[in-house]
């Protein structure tokens, strides 16, 4: 099977589900017009004809580009007629002899350019006189028989066991001698399986709206980091982030050696690919088109920036203080704020994403006392701020309870031993590591020591008053443990002394009026709306509303 096309769309005025269903615009031209422009982007198409009743359709055809527009007959225009004879008067009025036809309802206007060639393809490969197109309907019907329902498939099974079901979408293959006999299809027919999306039937009001849908959805890469160094943050970002935007495709990247990356989003069920190198990266952004590439991988270089907007897609950058920051489009940053920051560039606690966990959890409305103390410096705690606390906290002399959350890159657990062995019988101590809820930890605190990242959005968004240590001097800068009345930032790592801690906690313990005014000024930060100004300037929206 090989030889000439010609695409001939059938679209009759007379819609009855959805009055002038083909006219009406869908996105940003009329329904009849996607399946115009599709099927003359075909390689393997030669000539699109649309046949119709309707003066107006035709005033569209042409506008769009038809090759030829068909008067149809007002007998062949009513609802109780069949395509066949359709195409069959289409075929014969044609201007040229062409060995197929395919039909191609304008009600499916989602099928891509490749599909059709794939159809077509699959039809020539195959011999075949006939191919018809369907999508997967694999379902549990139920059939009526003599007045009473019976289930089909009469057994009870999940759908991924079910034997395939497939419904046809209105497009064909026919060789020309179908045609001229009055058929569509032949005794034996190719098939062609197109994804459900773009097999979408527009019939009812229900469909044109899932169509408008998906005809926005925007395709996302998110690339992430996620090892023993970086720890896991970026990774619950992009995942929280994909979370919120279900209306769009999101698939994540990362770069061979973020095994913790890879392992947390084996756990989300979200689709990712794994690349040997940065420039392998590239070039399946290159190759893949997508509208939006996310970097959530710390600092990039301007040639790695550069080689993605020379993609065509929008770039967006999470904490990044690269180079590649000059030629991304837009560069989110939570953790630090300047005063008159560059344009495109977004700074501050705004534009933090809050893990779901935390806009579930309860916040604090009140702490009484201080009874339950979390400490978690998170990731690898590089000066060991966990095993200091510990000893800063040993002769504290009260009843306590202190909940140390290590970070997965935590290696320095056989410090800790020692300390909590001295410890007095009124200070009960447990360890914690890779726990299911961080936010299920902060609600039972009454205090949280920790440091000057991430960590301090979550606890503000619980109104937990905190007390803070830098790691070094990149967490130093972050503003918001300074300017914030809800956290007592203590300073970089290498300058607190146990001394400093004993201090802090013992304030915070025994001033129940400044523990207050700590939880009150967290109480008016907003932090759980960042996720939406986020989305906004992924999607290149206005980001304050």
């Amino acid at each position: 099977m090989s030889g000439n096309v010609v695409a001939v769309i059938p679209a009759r005025g007379g819609s009855k589900g959805i009055p002038r269903k083909n006219v009406r615009a869908l996105g940003d031209r009329p329904l009849v017009a996607h399946t115009i422009a599709k099927s003359k982007d075909a390689q393997l198409v030669d000539s699109v004809v649309l046949t119709t009743d309707s003066r107006e359709i035709a005033q569209v055809g042409r506008k769009y580009g038809a090759d030829e527009v068909i008067e149809r007959p007002v007998e062949l225009a009513t609802d109780e007629v069949p395509l066949a004879p359709v195409m069959e008067h289409a075929y014969d009025a044609l201007d040229g002899a062409f060995e197929y036809v395919l039909c191609l309802q304008p009600t499916v206007p989602l099928l891509s350019t490749d599909a059709i060639d794939r159809g077509i393809r699959i039809g020539f490969d195959a011999h075949s006189d006939s191919v018809v197109f369907v999508r997967d309907s694999t379902h549990q019907y139920w059939a009526v028989e003599d007045d009473s329902y019976t289930p089909v498939p009469d057994e009870r099974k999940n759908r991924q066991y079910m034997d395939k079901i497939y419904e046809e979408i209105g497009v064909f293959l026919s060789h020309n001698s179908l045609i001229r006999d009055g058929r569509r299809v032949g005794d034996d027919p190719a098939f062609h399986e197109v994804p459900a999306r773009q097999g979408i039937d527009i019939d009812t009001y229900a469909d044109w709206l899932l169509a408008e849908n998906y005809l926005r959805r925007k395709r996302v890469v998110y690339r992430v980091i996620g090892n023993g160094q970086a720890g896991t943050g970026h990774v619950y970002r992009g995942i929280t982030i994909a979370d919120h935007i279900f209306e769009h495709d999101v698939e994540f990247a990362t770069v061979e050696g973020n095994d913790l990356a890879i392992e947390n989003l084996d756990e989300s069920n979200y689709d990712y690919r794994t690349f040997d190198s940065e420039d392998s990266f590239v070039e399946y952004v290159r190759s893949s088109s997508p509208d939006v590439v996310v970097n959530d991988v710390l600092d990039t270089s301007a040639e790695y920036v550069r080689a993605l907007t020379d993609c065509g897609c929008r770039v967006v950058n999470f904490e990044d203080l690269g180079d590649g920051t000059e030629h991304a489009d837009a560069v989110v940053n939570a953790l630090y704020e300047y005063s008159d920051p560059p344009k495109n560039h977004y700074f501050g606690f705004k534009y933090f994403c809050l893990r779901n966990e935390f806009r579930y959890a309860t916040p604090h409305e009140a702490i009484p006392d201080v009874e339950r103390i979390m400490i978690s410096f998170g990731g690898t705690d590089e000066n060991n701020l966990t095993a200091k606390t510990l000893r800063a906290l040993a002769d504290v002399d009260i009843d306590l309870h202190l909940d140390v959350v290590i970070g997965l890159g935590y290696a320095q657990e056989e410090t800790l031993r020692p300390i909590i062995e001295g410890y007095p019988a009124q200070i009960d101590v447990k360890i914690s590591q890779n726990v299911n809820s961080m936010a299920e930890h902060m609600e039972q605190a009454d205090l949280l020591i920790t440091s000057n990242g991430r960590t301090l959005y979550e606890a503000s968004s619980m109104n937990l008053p905190t007390i803070s240590i830098a790691q070094n001097h990149r967490e130093q800068k972050h503003p918001y443990a300074h300017v914030s009345r809800g956290i007592l930032a203590l300073g970089q790592a290498d300058y607190v002394t146990e001394g400093n801690i004993r201090t802090a906690v013992e304030d915070c313990i025994t001033d129940s009026d400044r523990r207050e005014a700590m939880r009150a000024a967290l109480e008016d930060t907003d932090i759980a709306n960042g996720i939406d100004r986020i989305k906004n300037i992924i999607f290149e929206k206005d980001h304050e509303n």
